[in-house]
């Protein structure tokens, strides 16, 4: 049997098809994703994306109890009184999906490629996928070979994917408890596994981009350091200088953001370049001072911090598969451009200065967190390349001996602060 991909993936859907416009926040996403990144231009234009339905038994399925019932029911459909999931595929792909029909015809099942969902790229490997009936909006990321920028050969593995659900009811769990300031995360609710291939489909809940609104715009980190879109929107907010006006909107934000994320959580970002954060703007492109995170599956996790939130017998920390990820400090990063290239606006010596200025925001933003001085631990501050990094080890001074301990207290108390210097739905086993 051969694979029958949509042959022509780039063009624009004919009327005929049953599709509603994309609302304001995603249309504008997609629009910035596709033609405000300065490596790859890619097509704003709708696709087909195609699908194989698989027989609900022969896939993992891991549904959070947040997902909404829409993306639910477009994931999981019944026919003729048997349920099947919808496997999307990537539209570029030459090579998984091929690998996972062969598996399946393995396993006696004869899986014929379909197309029900429209489908938007992006500067990477995930899409924007709208269902034709329900218009419900959420962003899909599927193994594939081919991706925009400089990525390629981009295999999803279940591992990966599991770990991004974990940390996904974590983040919720800890936000509940007391609401996150400097940022919001674009959820990872729901997951579809096959272990004997190592394959997953991993499924983002756009959150606040998919609701009918035009209040908000939320601009890739990427879009935000184009030549051209950057400008262009420091001069909509009265700014000549698109240098200084991103310094304090996009760097000293993603500081604040990860500041937190790392005093509320002890989680960091394994590879914090510009492709996993939204600045949110409002209607007339001003910042808002929020940060969206996304890309749950690629964080660093602190063991004693989760410990000290959940105790001993953490359930995040039990399950989580990338065990080289597991660390004994915070190990803090971000790189701007990394994968990117320069706008004109900004030189390698202000590259640089960008480093302290990260910094200076990370820390100061740990501190209003948790009370606890990250900055006397004197911790050397490195470029790597586009990248800047630090080791944040918590218990290498006595004065701080006691940290996760205090943590563990009043970790869990609405609007704690720390004294300074403190002492699933299925499962199956796939083919």
């Amino acid at each position: 049997m051969k694979l029958r991909f949509f042959v022509a993936p780039f063009v624009a859907l004919t009327l005929a098809l049953p599709t509603f416009a994309l609302n304001f926040p995603v249309q504008k996403l997609v629009h910035f994703e596709t033609q405000a990144n300065a490596v790859a231009k890619r097509s704003e234009q709708p696709v087909l994306l195609p699908h194989v339905e698989i027989p609900v038994e022969f896939v993992g399925v891991d549904f959070a109890k947040t997902l909404d019932p829409k993306i639910a029911t477009a994931l999981v459909i019944e026919k003729k009184g048997k349920k099947y999931v919808r496997w999307i595929l990537n539209p570029e792909d030459t090579k998984w999906g091929k690998e996972l029909i062969e598996s399946a015809r393995g396993a006696g099942l004869d899986l014929k490629v379909e197309h029900y969902f429209v489908g938007y790229q992006t500067a990477s490997r995930s899409y924007i996928a709208e269902d034709p009936k329900t218009g419900i909006q959420f962003s899909v990321k599927s193994s594939t070979d081919k991706t925009g920028g400089h990525w390629r050969d981009k295999k999803q593995p279940v591992g990966e994917a599991i770990d991004g659900r974990l940390l996904n009811d974590f983040l919720v769990e800890q936000n509940s408890k007391r609401a996150f300031e400097n940022f919001i995360f674009m959820e990872e609710p729901a997951i579809l596994k096959i272990p004997s291939i190592d394959q997953a489909v991993v499924i983002r809940d756009l959150g606040p981009l998919k609701f009918e609104s035009n209040t908000h715009i939320y601009l890739p980190g990427f879009s935000a350091l184009h030549d051209s879109v950057g400008a262009e929107i420091a001069l909509k907010n009265g700014s000549r200088d698109p240098y200084a006006f991103w310094t304090e909107h996009y760097i000293k934000l993603a500081g604040k953001a990860l500041g937190e994320l790392a005093g509320r959580t002890g989680l960091q970002f394994d590879s914090p370049h510009s492709q996993n954060f939204l600045v949110e703007l409002d209607s007339n492109y001003k910042p808002t001072g929020r940060l969206v995170l996304r890309d749950l599956s690629d964080l660093y996790v602190d063991q004693s911090f989760i410990e000290a939130l959940e105790g001993k017998n953490s359930k995040t920390l039990k399950e989580f598969t990338q065990k080289q990820n597991l660390s004994p400090s915070i190990q803090a990063g971000f790189g701007p451009l990394h994968g990117n290239e320069k706008p004109s606006w900004v030189s390698e010596k202000h590259y640089s200065i960008w480093k302290n200025v990260f910094f200076k925001s990370f820390e100061t933003s740990f501190e209003k967190s948790t009370g606890y001085d990250l900055a006397a631990l004197n911790v050397a501050k490195e470029q790597n390349g586009d990248y800047f990094g630090a080791n944040y080890q918590l218990s290498k001074k006595a004065e701080f001996k006691n940290f996760y301990q205090s943590m563990r207290k009043l970790g869990v108390v609405r609007n704690f602060k720390l004294p300074a210097r403190c002492e699933r739905l299925f499962s199956a086993s796939g083919f």
